[in-house]
């Protein structure tokens, strides 16, 4: 006899279903009647997503504010935030607010400071925070913006924000945004910051259709002492005068750090050691060590008793990294760089005594051979996940492997379909690239899964290896072109009679050839512009004289065959001997005896 059930029984297994359903199953199964709809509602609406590609309509608009008691967490793309804004949303615990790219940067009006801080100031129970904006946000025709010092004054007042993660467009941050941040942080329970460098992405210039090379630009460096941004923020002056008077080490030092996950870039080297000196529940950190203060560096981190997270991909190319690994105990998640096999073994080795009971995470290049993974795989009895940056193992000790996911000898199954549709929330970095790239990550990453799974199978029969699988981390949908991802968000041209299908590699292959295609004729159209200047400027002749320049005819490969002729110098008149039959000539000077 089975036991009996309640309502909130079924409320939980409703709760944990929805966790693992993607939004497409929880909108089918919302539909069966409206008790399930009034249970499947939080789930649909718990996260709302508006990227470059949506329509924000007056009829969305309002079918957002009749859901917004659902609402905990947003994705807003740069042209919808101020609308956003001005709705007053005032229960956000999550917010991420960013500049979706495609081929090209975009470039747009920058969004007003007032707006950003305001969805910051009107949500107090907001627990995380992400910045992924554009350089036309922090600068306008040359002219820098107050948006960082908005930006860290409002996060230095705010109540509850415990997660901040900035992606900070390359050259922008410098020693004094490291101070200044570092500093906020400190005023605020801060546990996990995360400053990654965003690369500069060519703008679309519509001049020449995309193919200017004076469009590249370069954000200007972060300042505080701007007489503007004093006079415009009255807050500014304080926070200058505090950090010019007082050192970083003492500034550091007047209170612990809450930190707890740590993502920095070189720029924030000058602050390594007395922050790292100051944080007593560190438990991840990724640094640069590639520079001066590396081994002091490493010291104190070594001194950390809660450090269980190692990020050693920045390291210095003559680092003895099996020596420096065996410095720590109880590691739970190690990120090594690409090194030689002799070194990796060392590596591992060094693991092995150190932290085999309790590594979970380890991260390598994906340059390393199944036989290492496999290896890796059978010394560490706890471990998890192996992150290759595009490809990722998950080894779990059940065999009820979740979907979409690629299973070594599983029937049924290809490796088409392991390829993630969106991106996961612990890869900070995401390379903003084409189609066409993509397309070489996905050809490397799918010969390493089938060989990954060969010699799996081979070692299974001669050894007990625990059960695993293989995911592809790079989602098609985020290298789209524009045209495409438009089309695909409205259901027009290819996309008619398959709204809202999943992405497949046929579609990555069709579109690939389509940018090659559109590159191809942007660079005919570029040459057949540049023949027809030169035809303006010198005239018909030039363009033939052009095009038979480059042109092969006999004479070069005889001339190309043709051993190098040895000159024999007379001892008269330093004359060539070609010269002897000659007459001289009547200005040349004569020879002195």
């Amino acid at each position: 006899m089975s036991a009996p059930v309640s309502i909130f029984d079924i409320t939980l297994i409703v709760d944990s279903i929805c966790q693992s359903l993607i939004l497409h199953d929880i909108q089918t199964c919302r539909q069966v009647n409206k008790h399930w709809s009034s249970m499947f509602k939080p789930h649909l609406w718990c996260h709302p997503k508006l990227t470059a590609t949506t329509n924000l309509t007056d009829d969305k608009v309002a079918t957002l504010l009749a859901h917004k008691r659902w609402i905990r967490s947003m994705t807003i793309a740069a042209m919808h935030i101020e609308k956003i804004s001005a709705l007053g949303f005032t229960h956000f615990q999550e917010l991420i607010l960013y500049d979706q790219n495609f081929e090209y940067s975009y470039e747009g009006a920058p969004v007003s400071l007032s707006a950003i801080v305001s969805l910051l100031d009107n949500n107090p129970d907001l627990r995380s925070l992400e910045i992924d904006l554009n350089r036309y946000h922090y600068e306008v025709r040359g002219q820098p913006r107050e948006l960082s010092i908005a930006l860290m004054l409002a996060i230095a007042r705010h109540p509850s924000l415990t997660r901040l993660v900035w992606h900070v467009v390359e050259g922008h941050a410098n020693s004094d945004f490291a101070r200044c941040l570092l500093y906020v942080c400190q005023q605020r329970p801060i546990q996990e910051l995360f400053v990654i460098q965003k690369a500069h992405i060519q703008p679309y210039c519509t001049i020449c259709d995309g193919n200017c090379s004076q469009a590249d630009y370069y954000c200007g460096s972060f300042s505080y002492s701007d007489e503007g941004f004093l006079e415009r923020l009255p807050e500014l002056r304080a926070l200058k005068q505090k950090l010019e008077n007082v050192s970083m080490e003492q500034l550091l030092s007047e209170r612990p750090l809450a930190f707890r996950k740590l993502w920095l870039p070189f720029e924030f080297e000058g602050c390594y050691l007395p922050m790292l000196k100051n944080c007593p529940d560190l438990q991840e950190v990724s640094v640069d060590l590639a520079g001066d203060e590396g081994d002091e560096v490493l010291e104190a981190l070594a001194g950390c008793p809660t450090l269980r997270g190692l990020d050693l991909v920045c390291g210095r190319y003559d680092m003895d990294y099996a020596r420096e690994v065996q410095r720590f105990t109880q590691l739970q998640n190690v990120r090594i760089p690409q090194m030689a096999k002799e070194m990796l073994q060392g590596v591992f080795d060094s693991l092995r005594r150190s932290s085999h009971e309790t590594l979970e995470v380890l991260g390598l290049n994906i340059s390393v051979s199944p036989e290492d993974v496999v290896h890796v795989i059978q010394s560490f009895p706890n471990l998890k996940e192996i992150d290759l940056t595009t490809v990722r193992i998950y080894i779990q000790d059940n065999c009820r492997f979740p979907s979409g996911c690629y299973v070594p000898d599983a029937e049924d199954c290809t490796v088409d379909d392991c390829i993630v549709r969106h991106w996961d929330e612990s890869q900070m970095y995401r390379p903003d690239e084409t189609m066409s790239e993509w397309w070489d990550h996905w050809t490397k990453a799918k010969r390493f899964m089938h060989a990954m799974s060969s010699v799996y199978v081979q070692q299974r029969h001669k050894h007990v290896l625990q059960p695993m699988f293989m995911r592809f981390m790079y989602p098609i949908k985020a290298y789209m072109s524009q045209v495409e991802a438009f089309a695909y968000a409205e259901g027009t041209g290819v996309w008619t009679n398959s709204m809202g299908r999943v992405l497949t590699v046929a579609d990555a292959k069709r579109m690939v050839d389509a940018q090659h295609e559109e590159v191809e004729r942007r660079n005919e159209q570029q040459r057949e512009w540049q023949r027809e200047r030169r035809s303006i400027r010198y005239g018909a002749d030039s363009v033939w004289e052009e095009s038979q320049r480059y042109q092969f005819n006999e004479y070069d490969e005889a001339e190309a065959d043709e051993p190098a002729r040895e000159y024999v110098i007379a001892k008269s008149r330093n004359r060539h001997y070609s010269l002897r039959s000659k007459q001289p000539s009547p200005f040349r000077r004569p020879f002195k005896k």
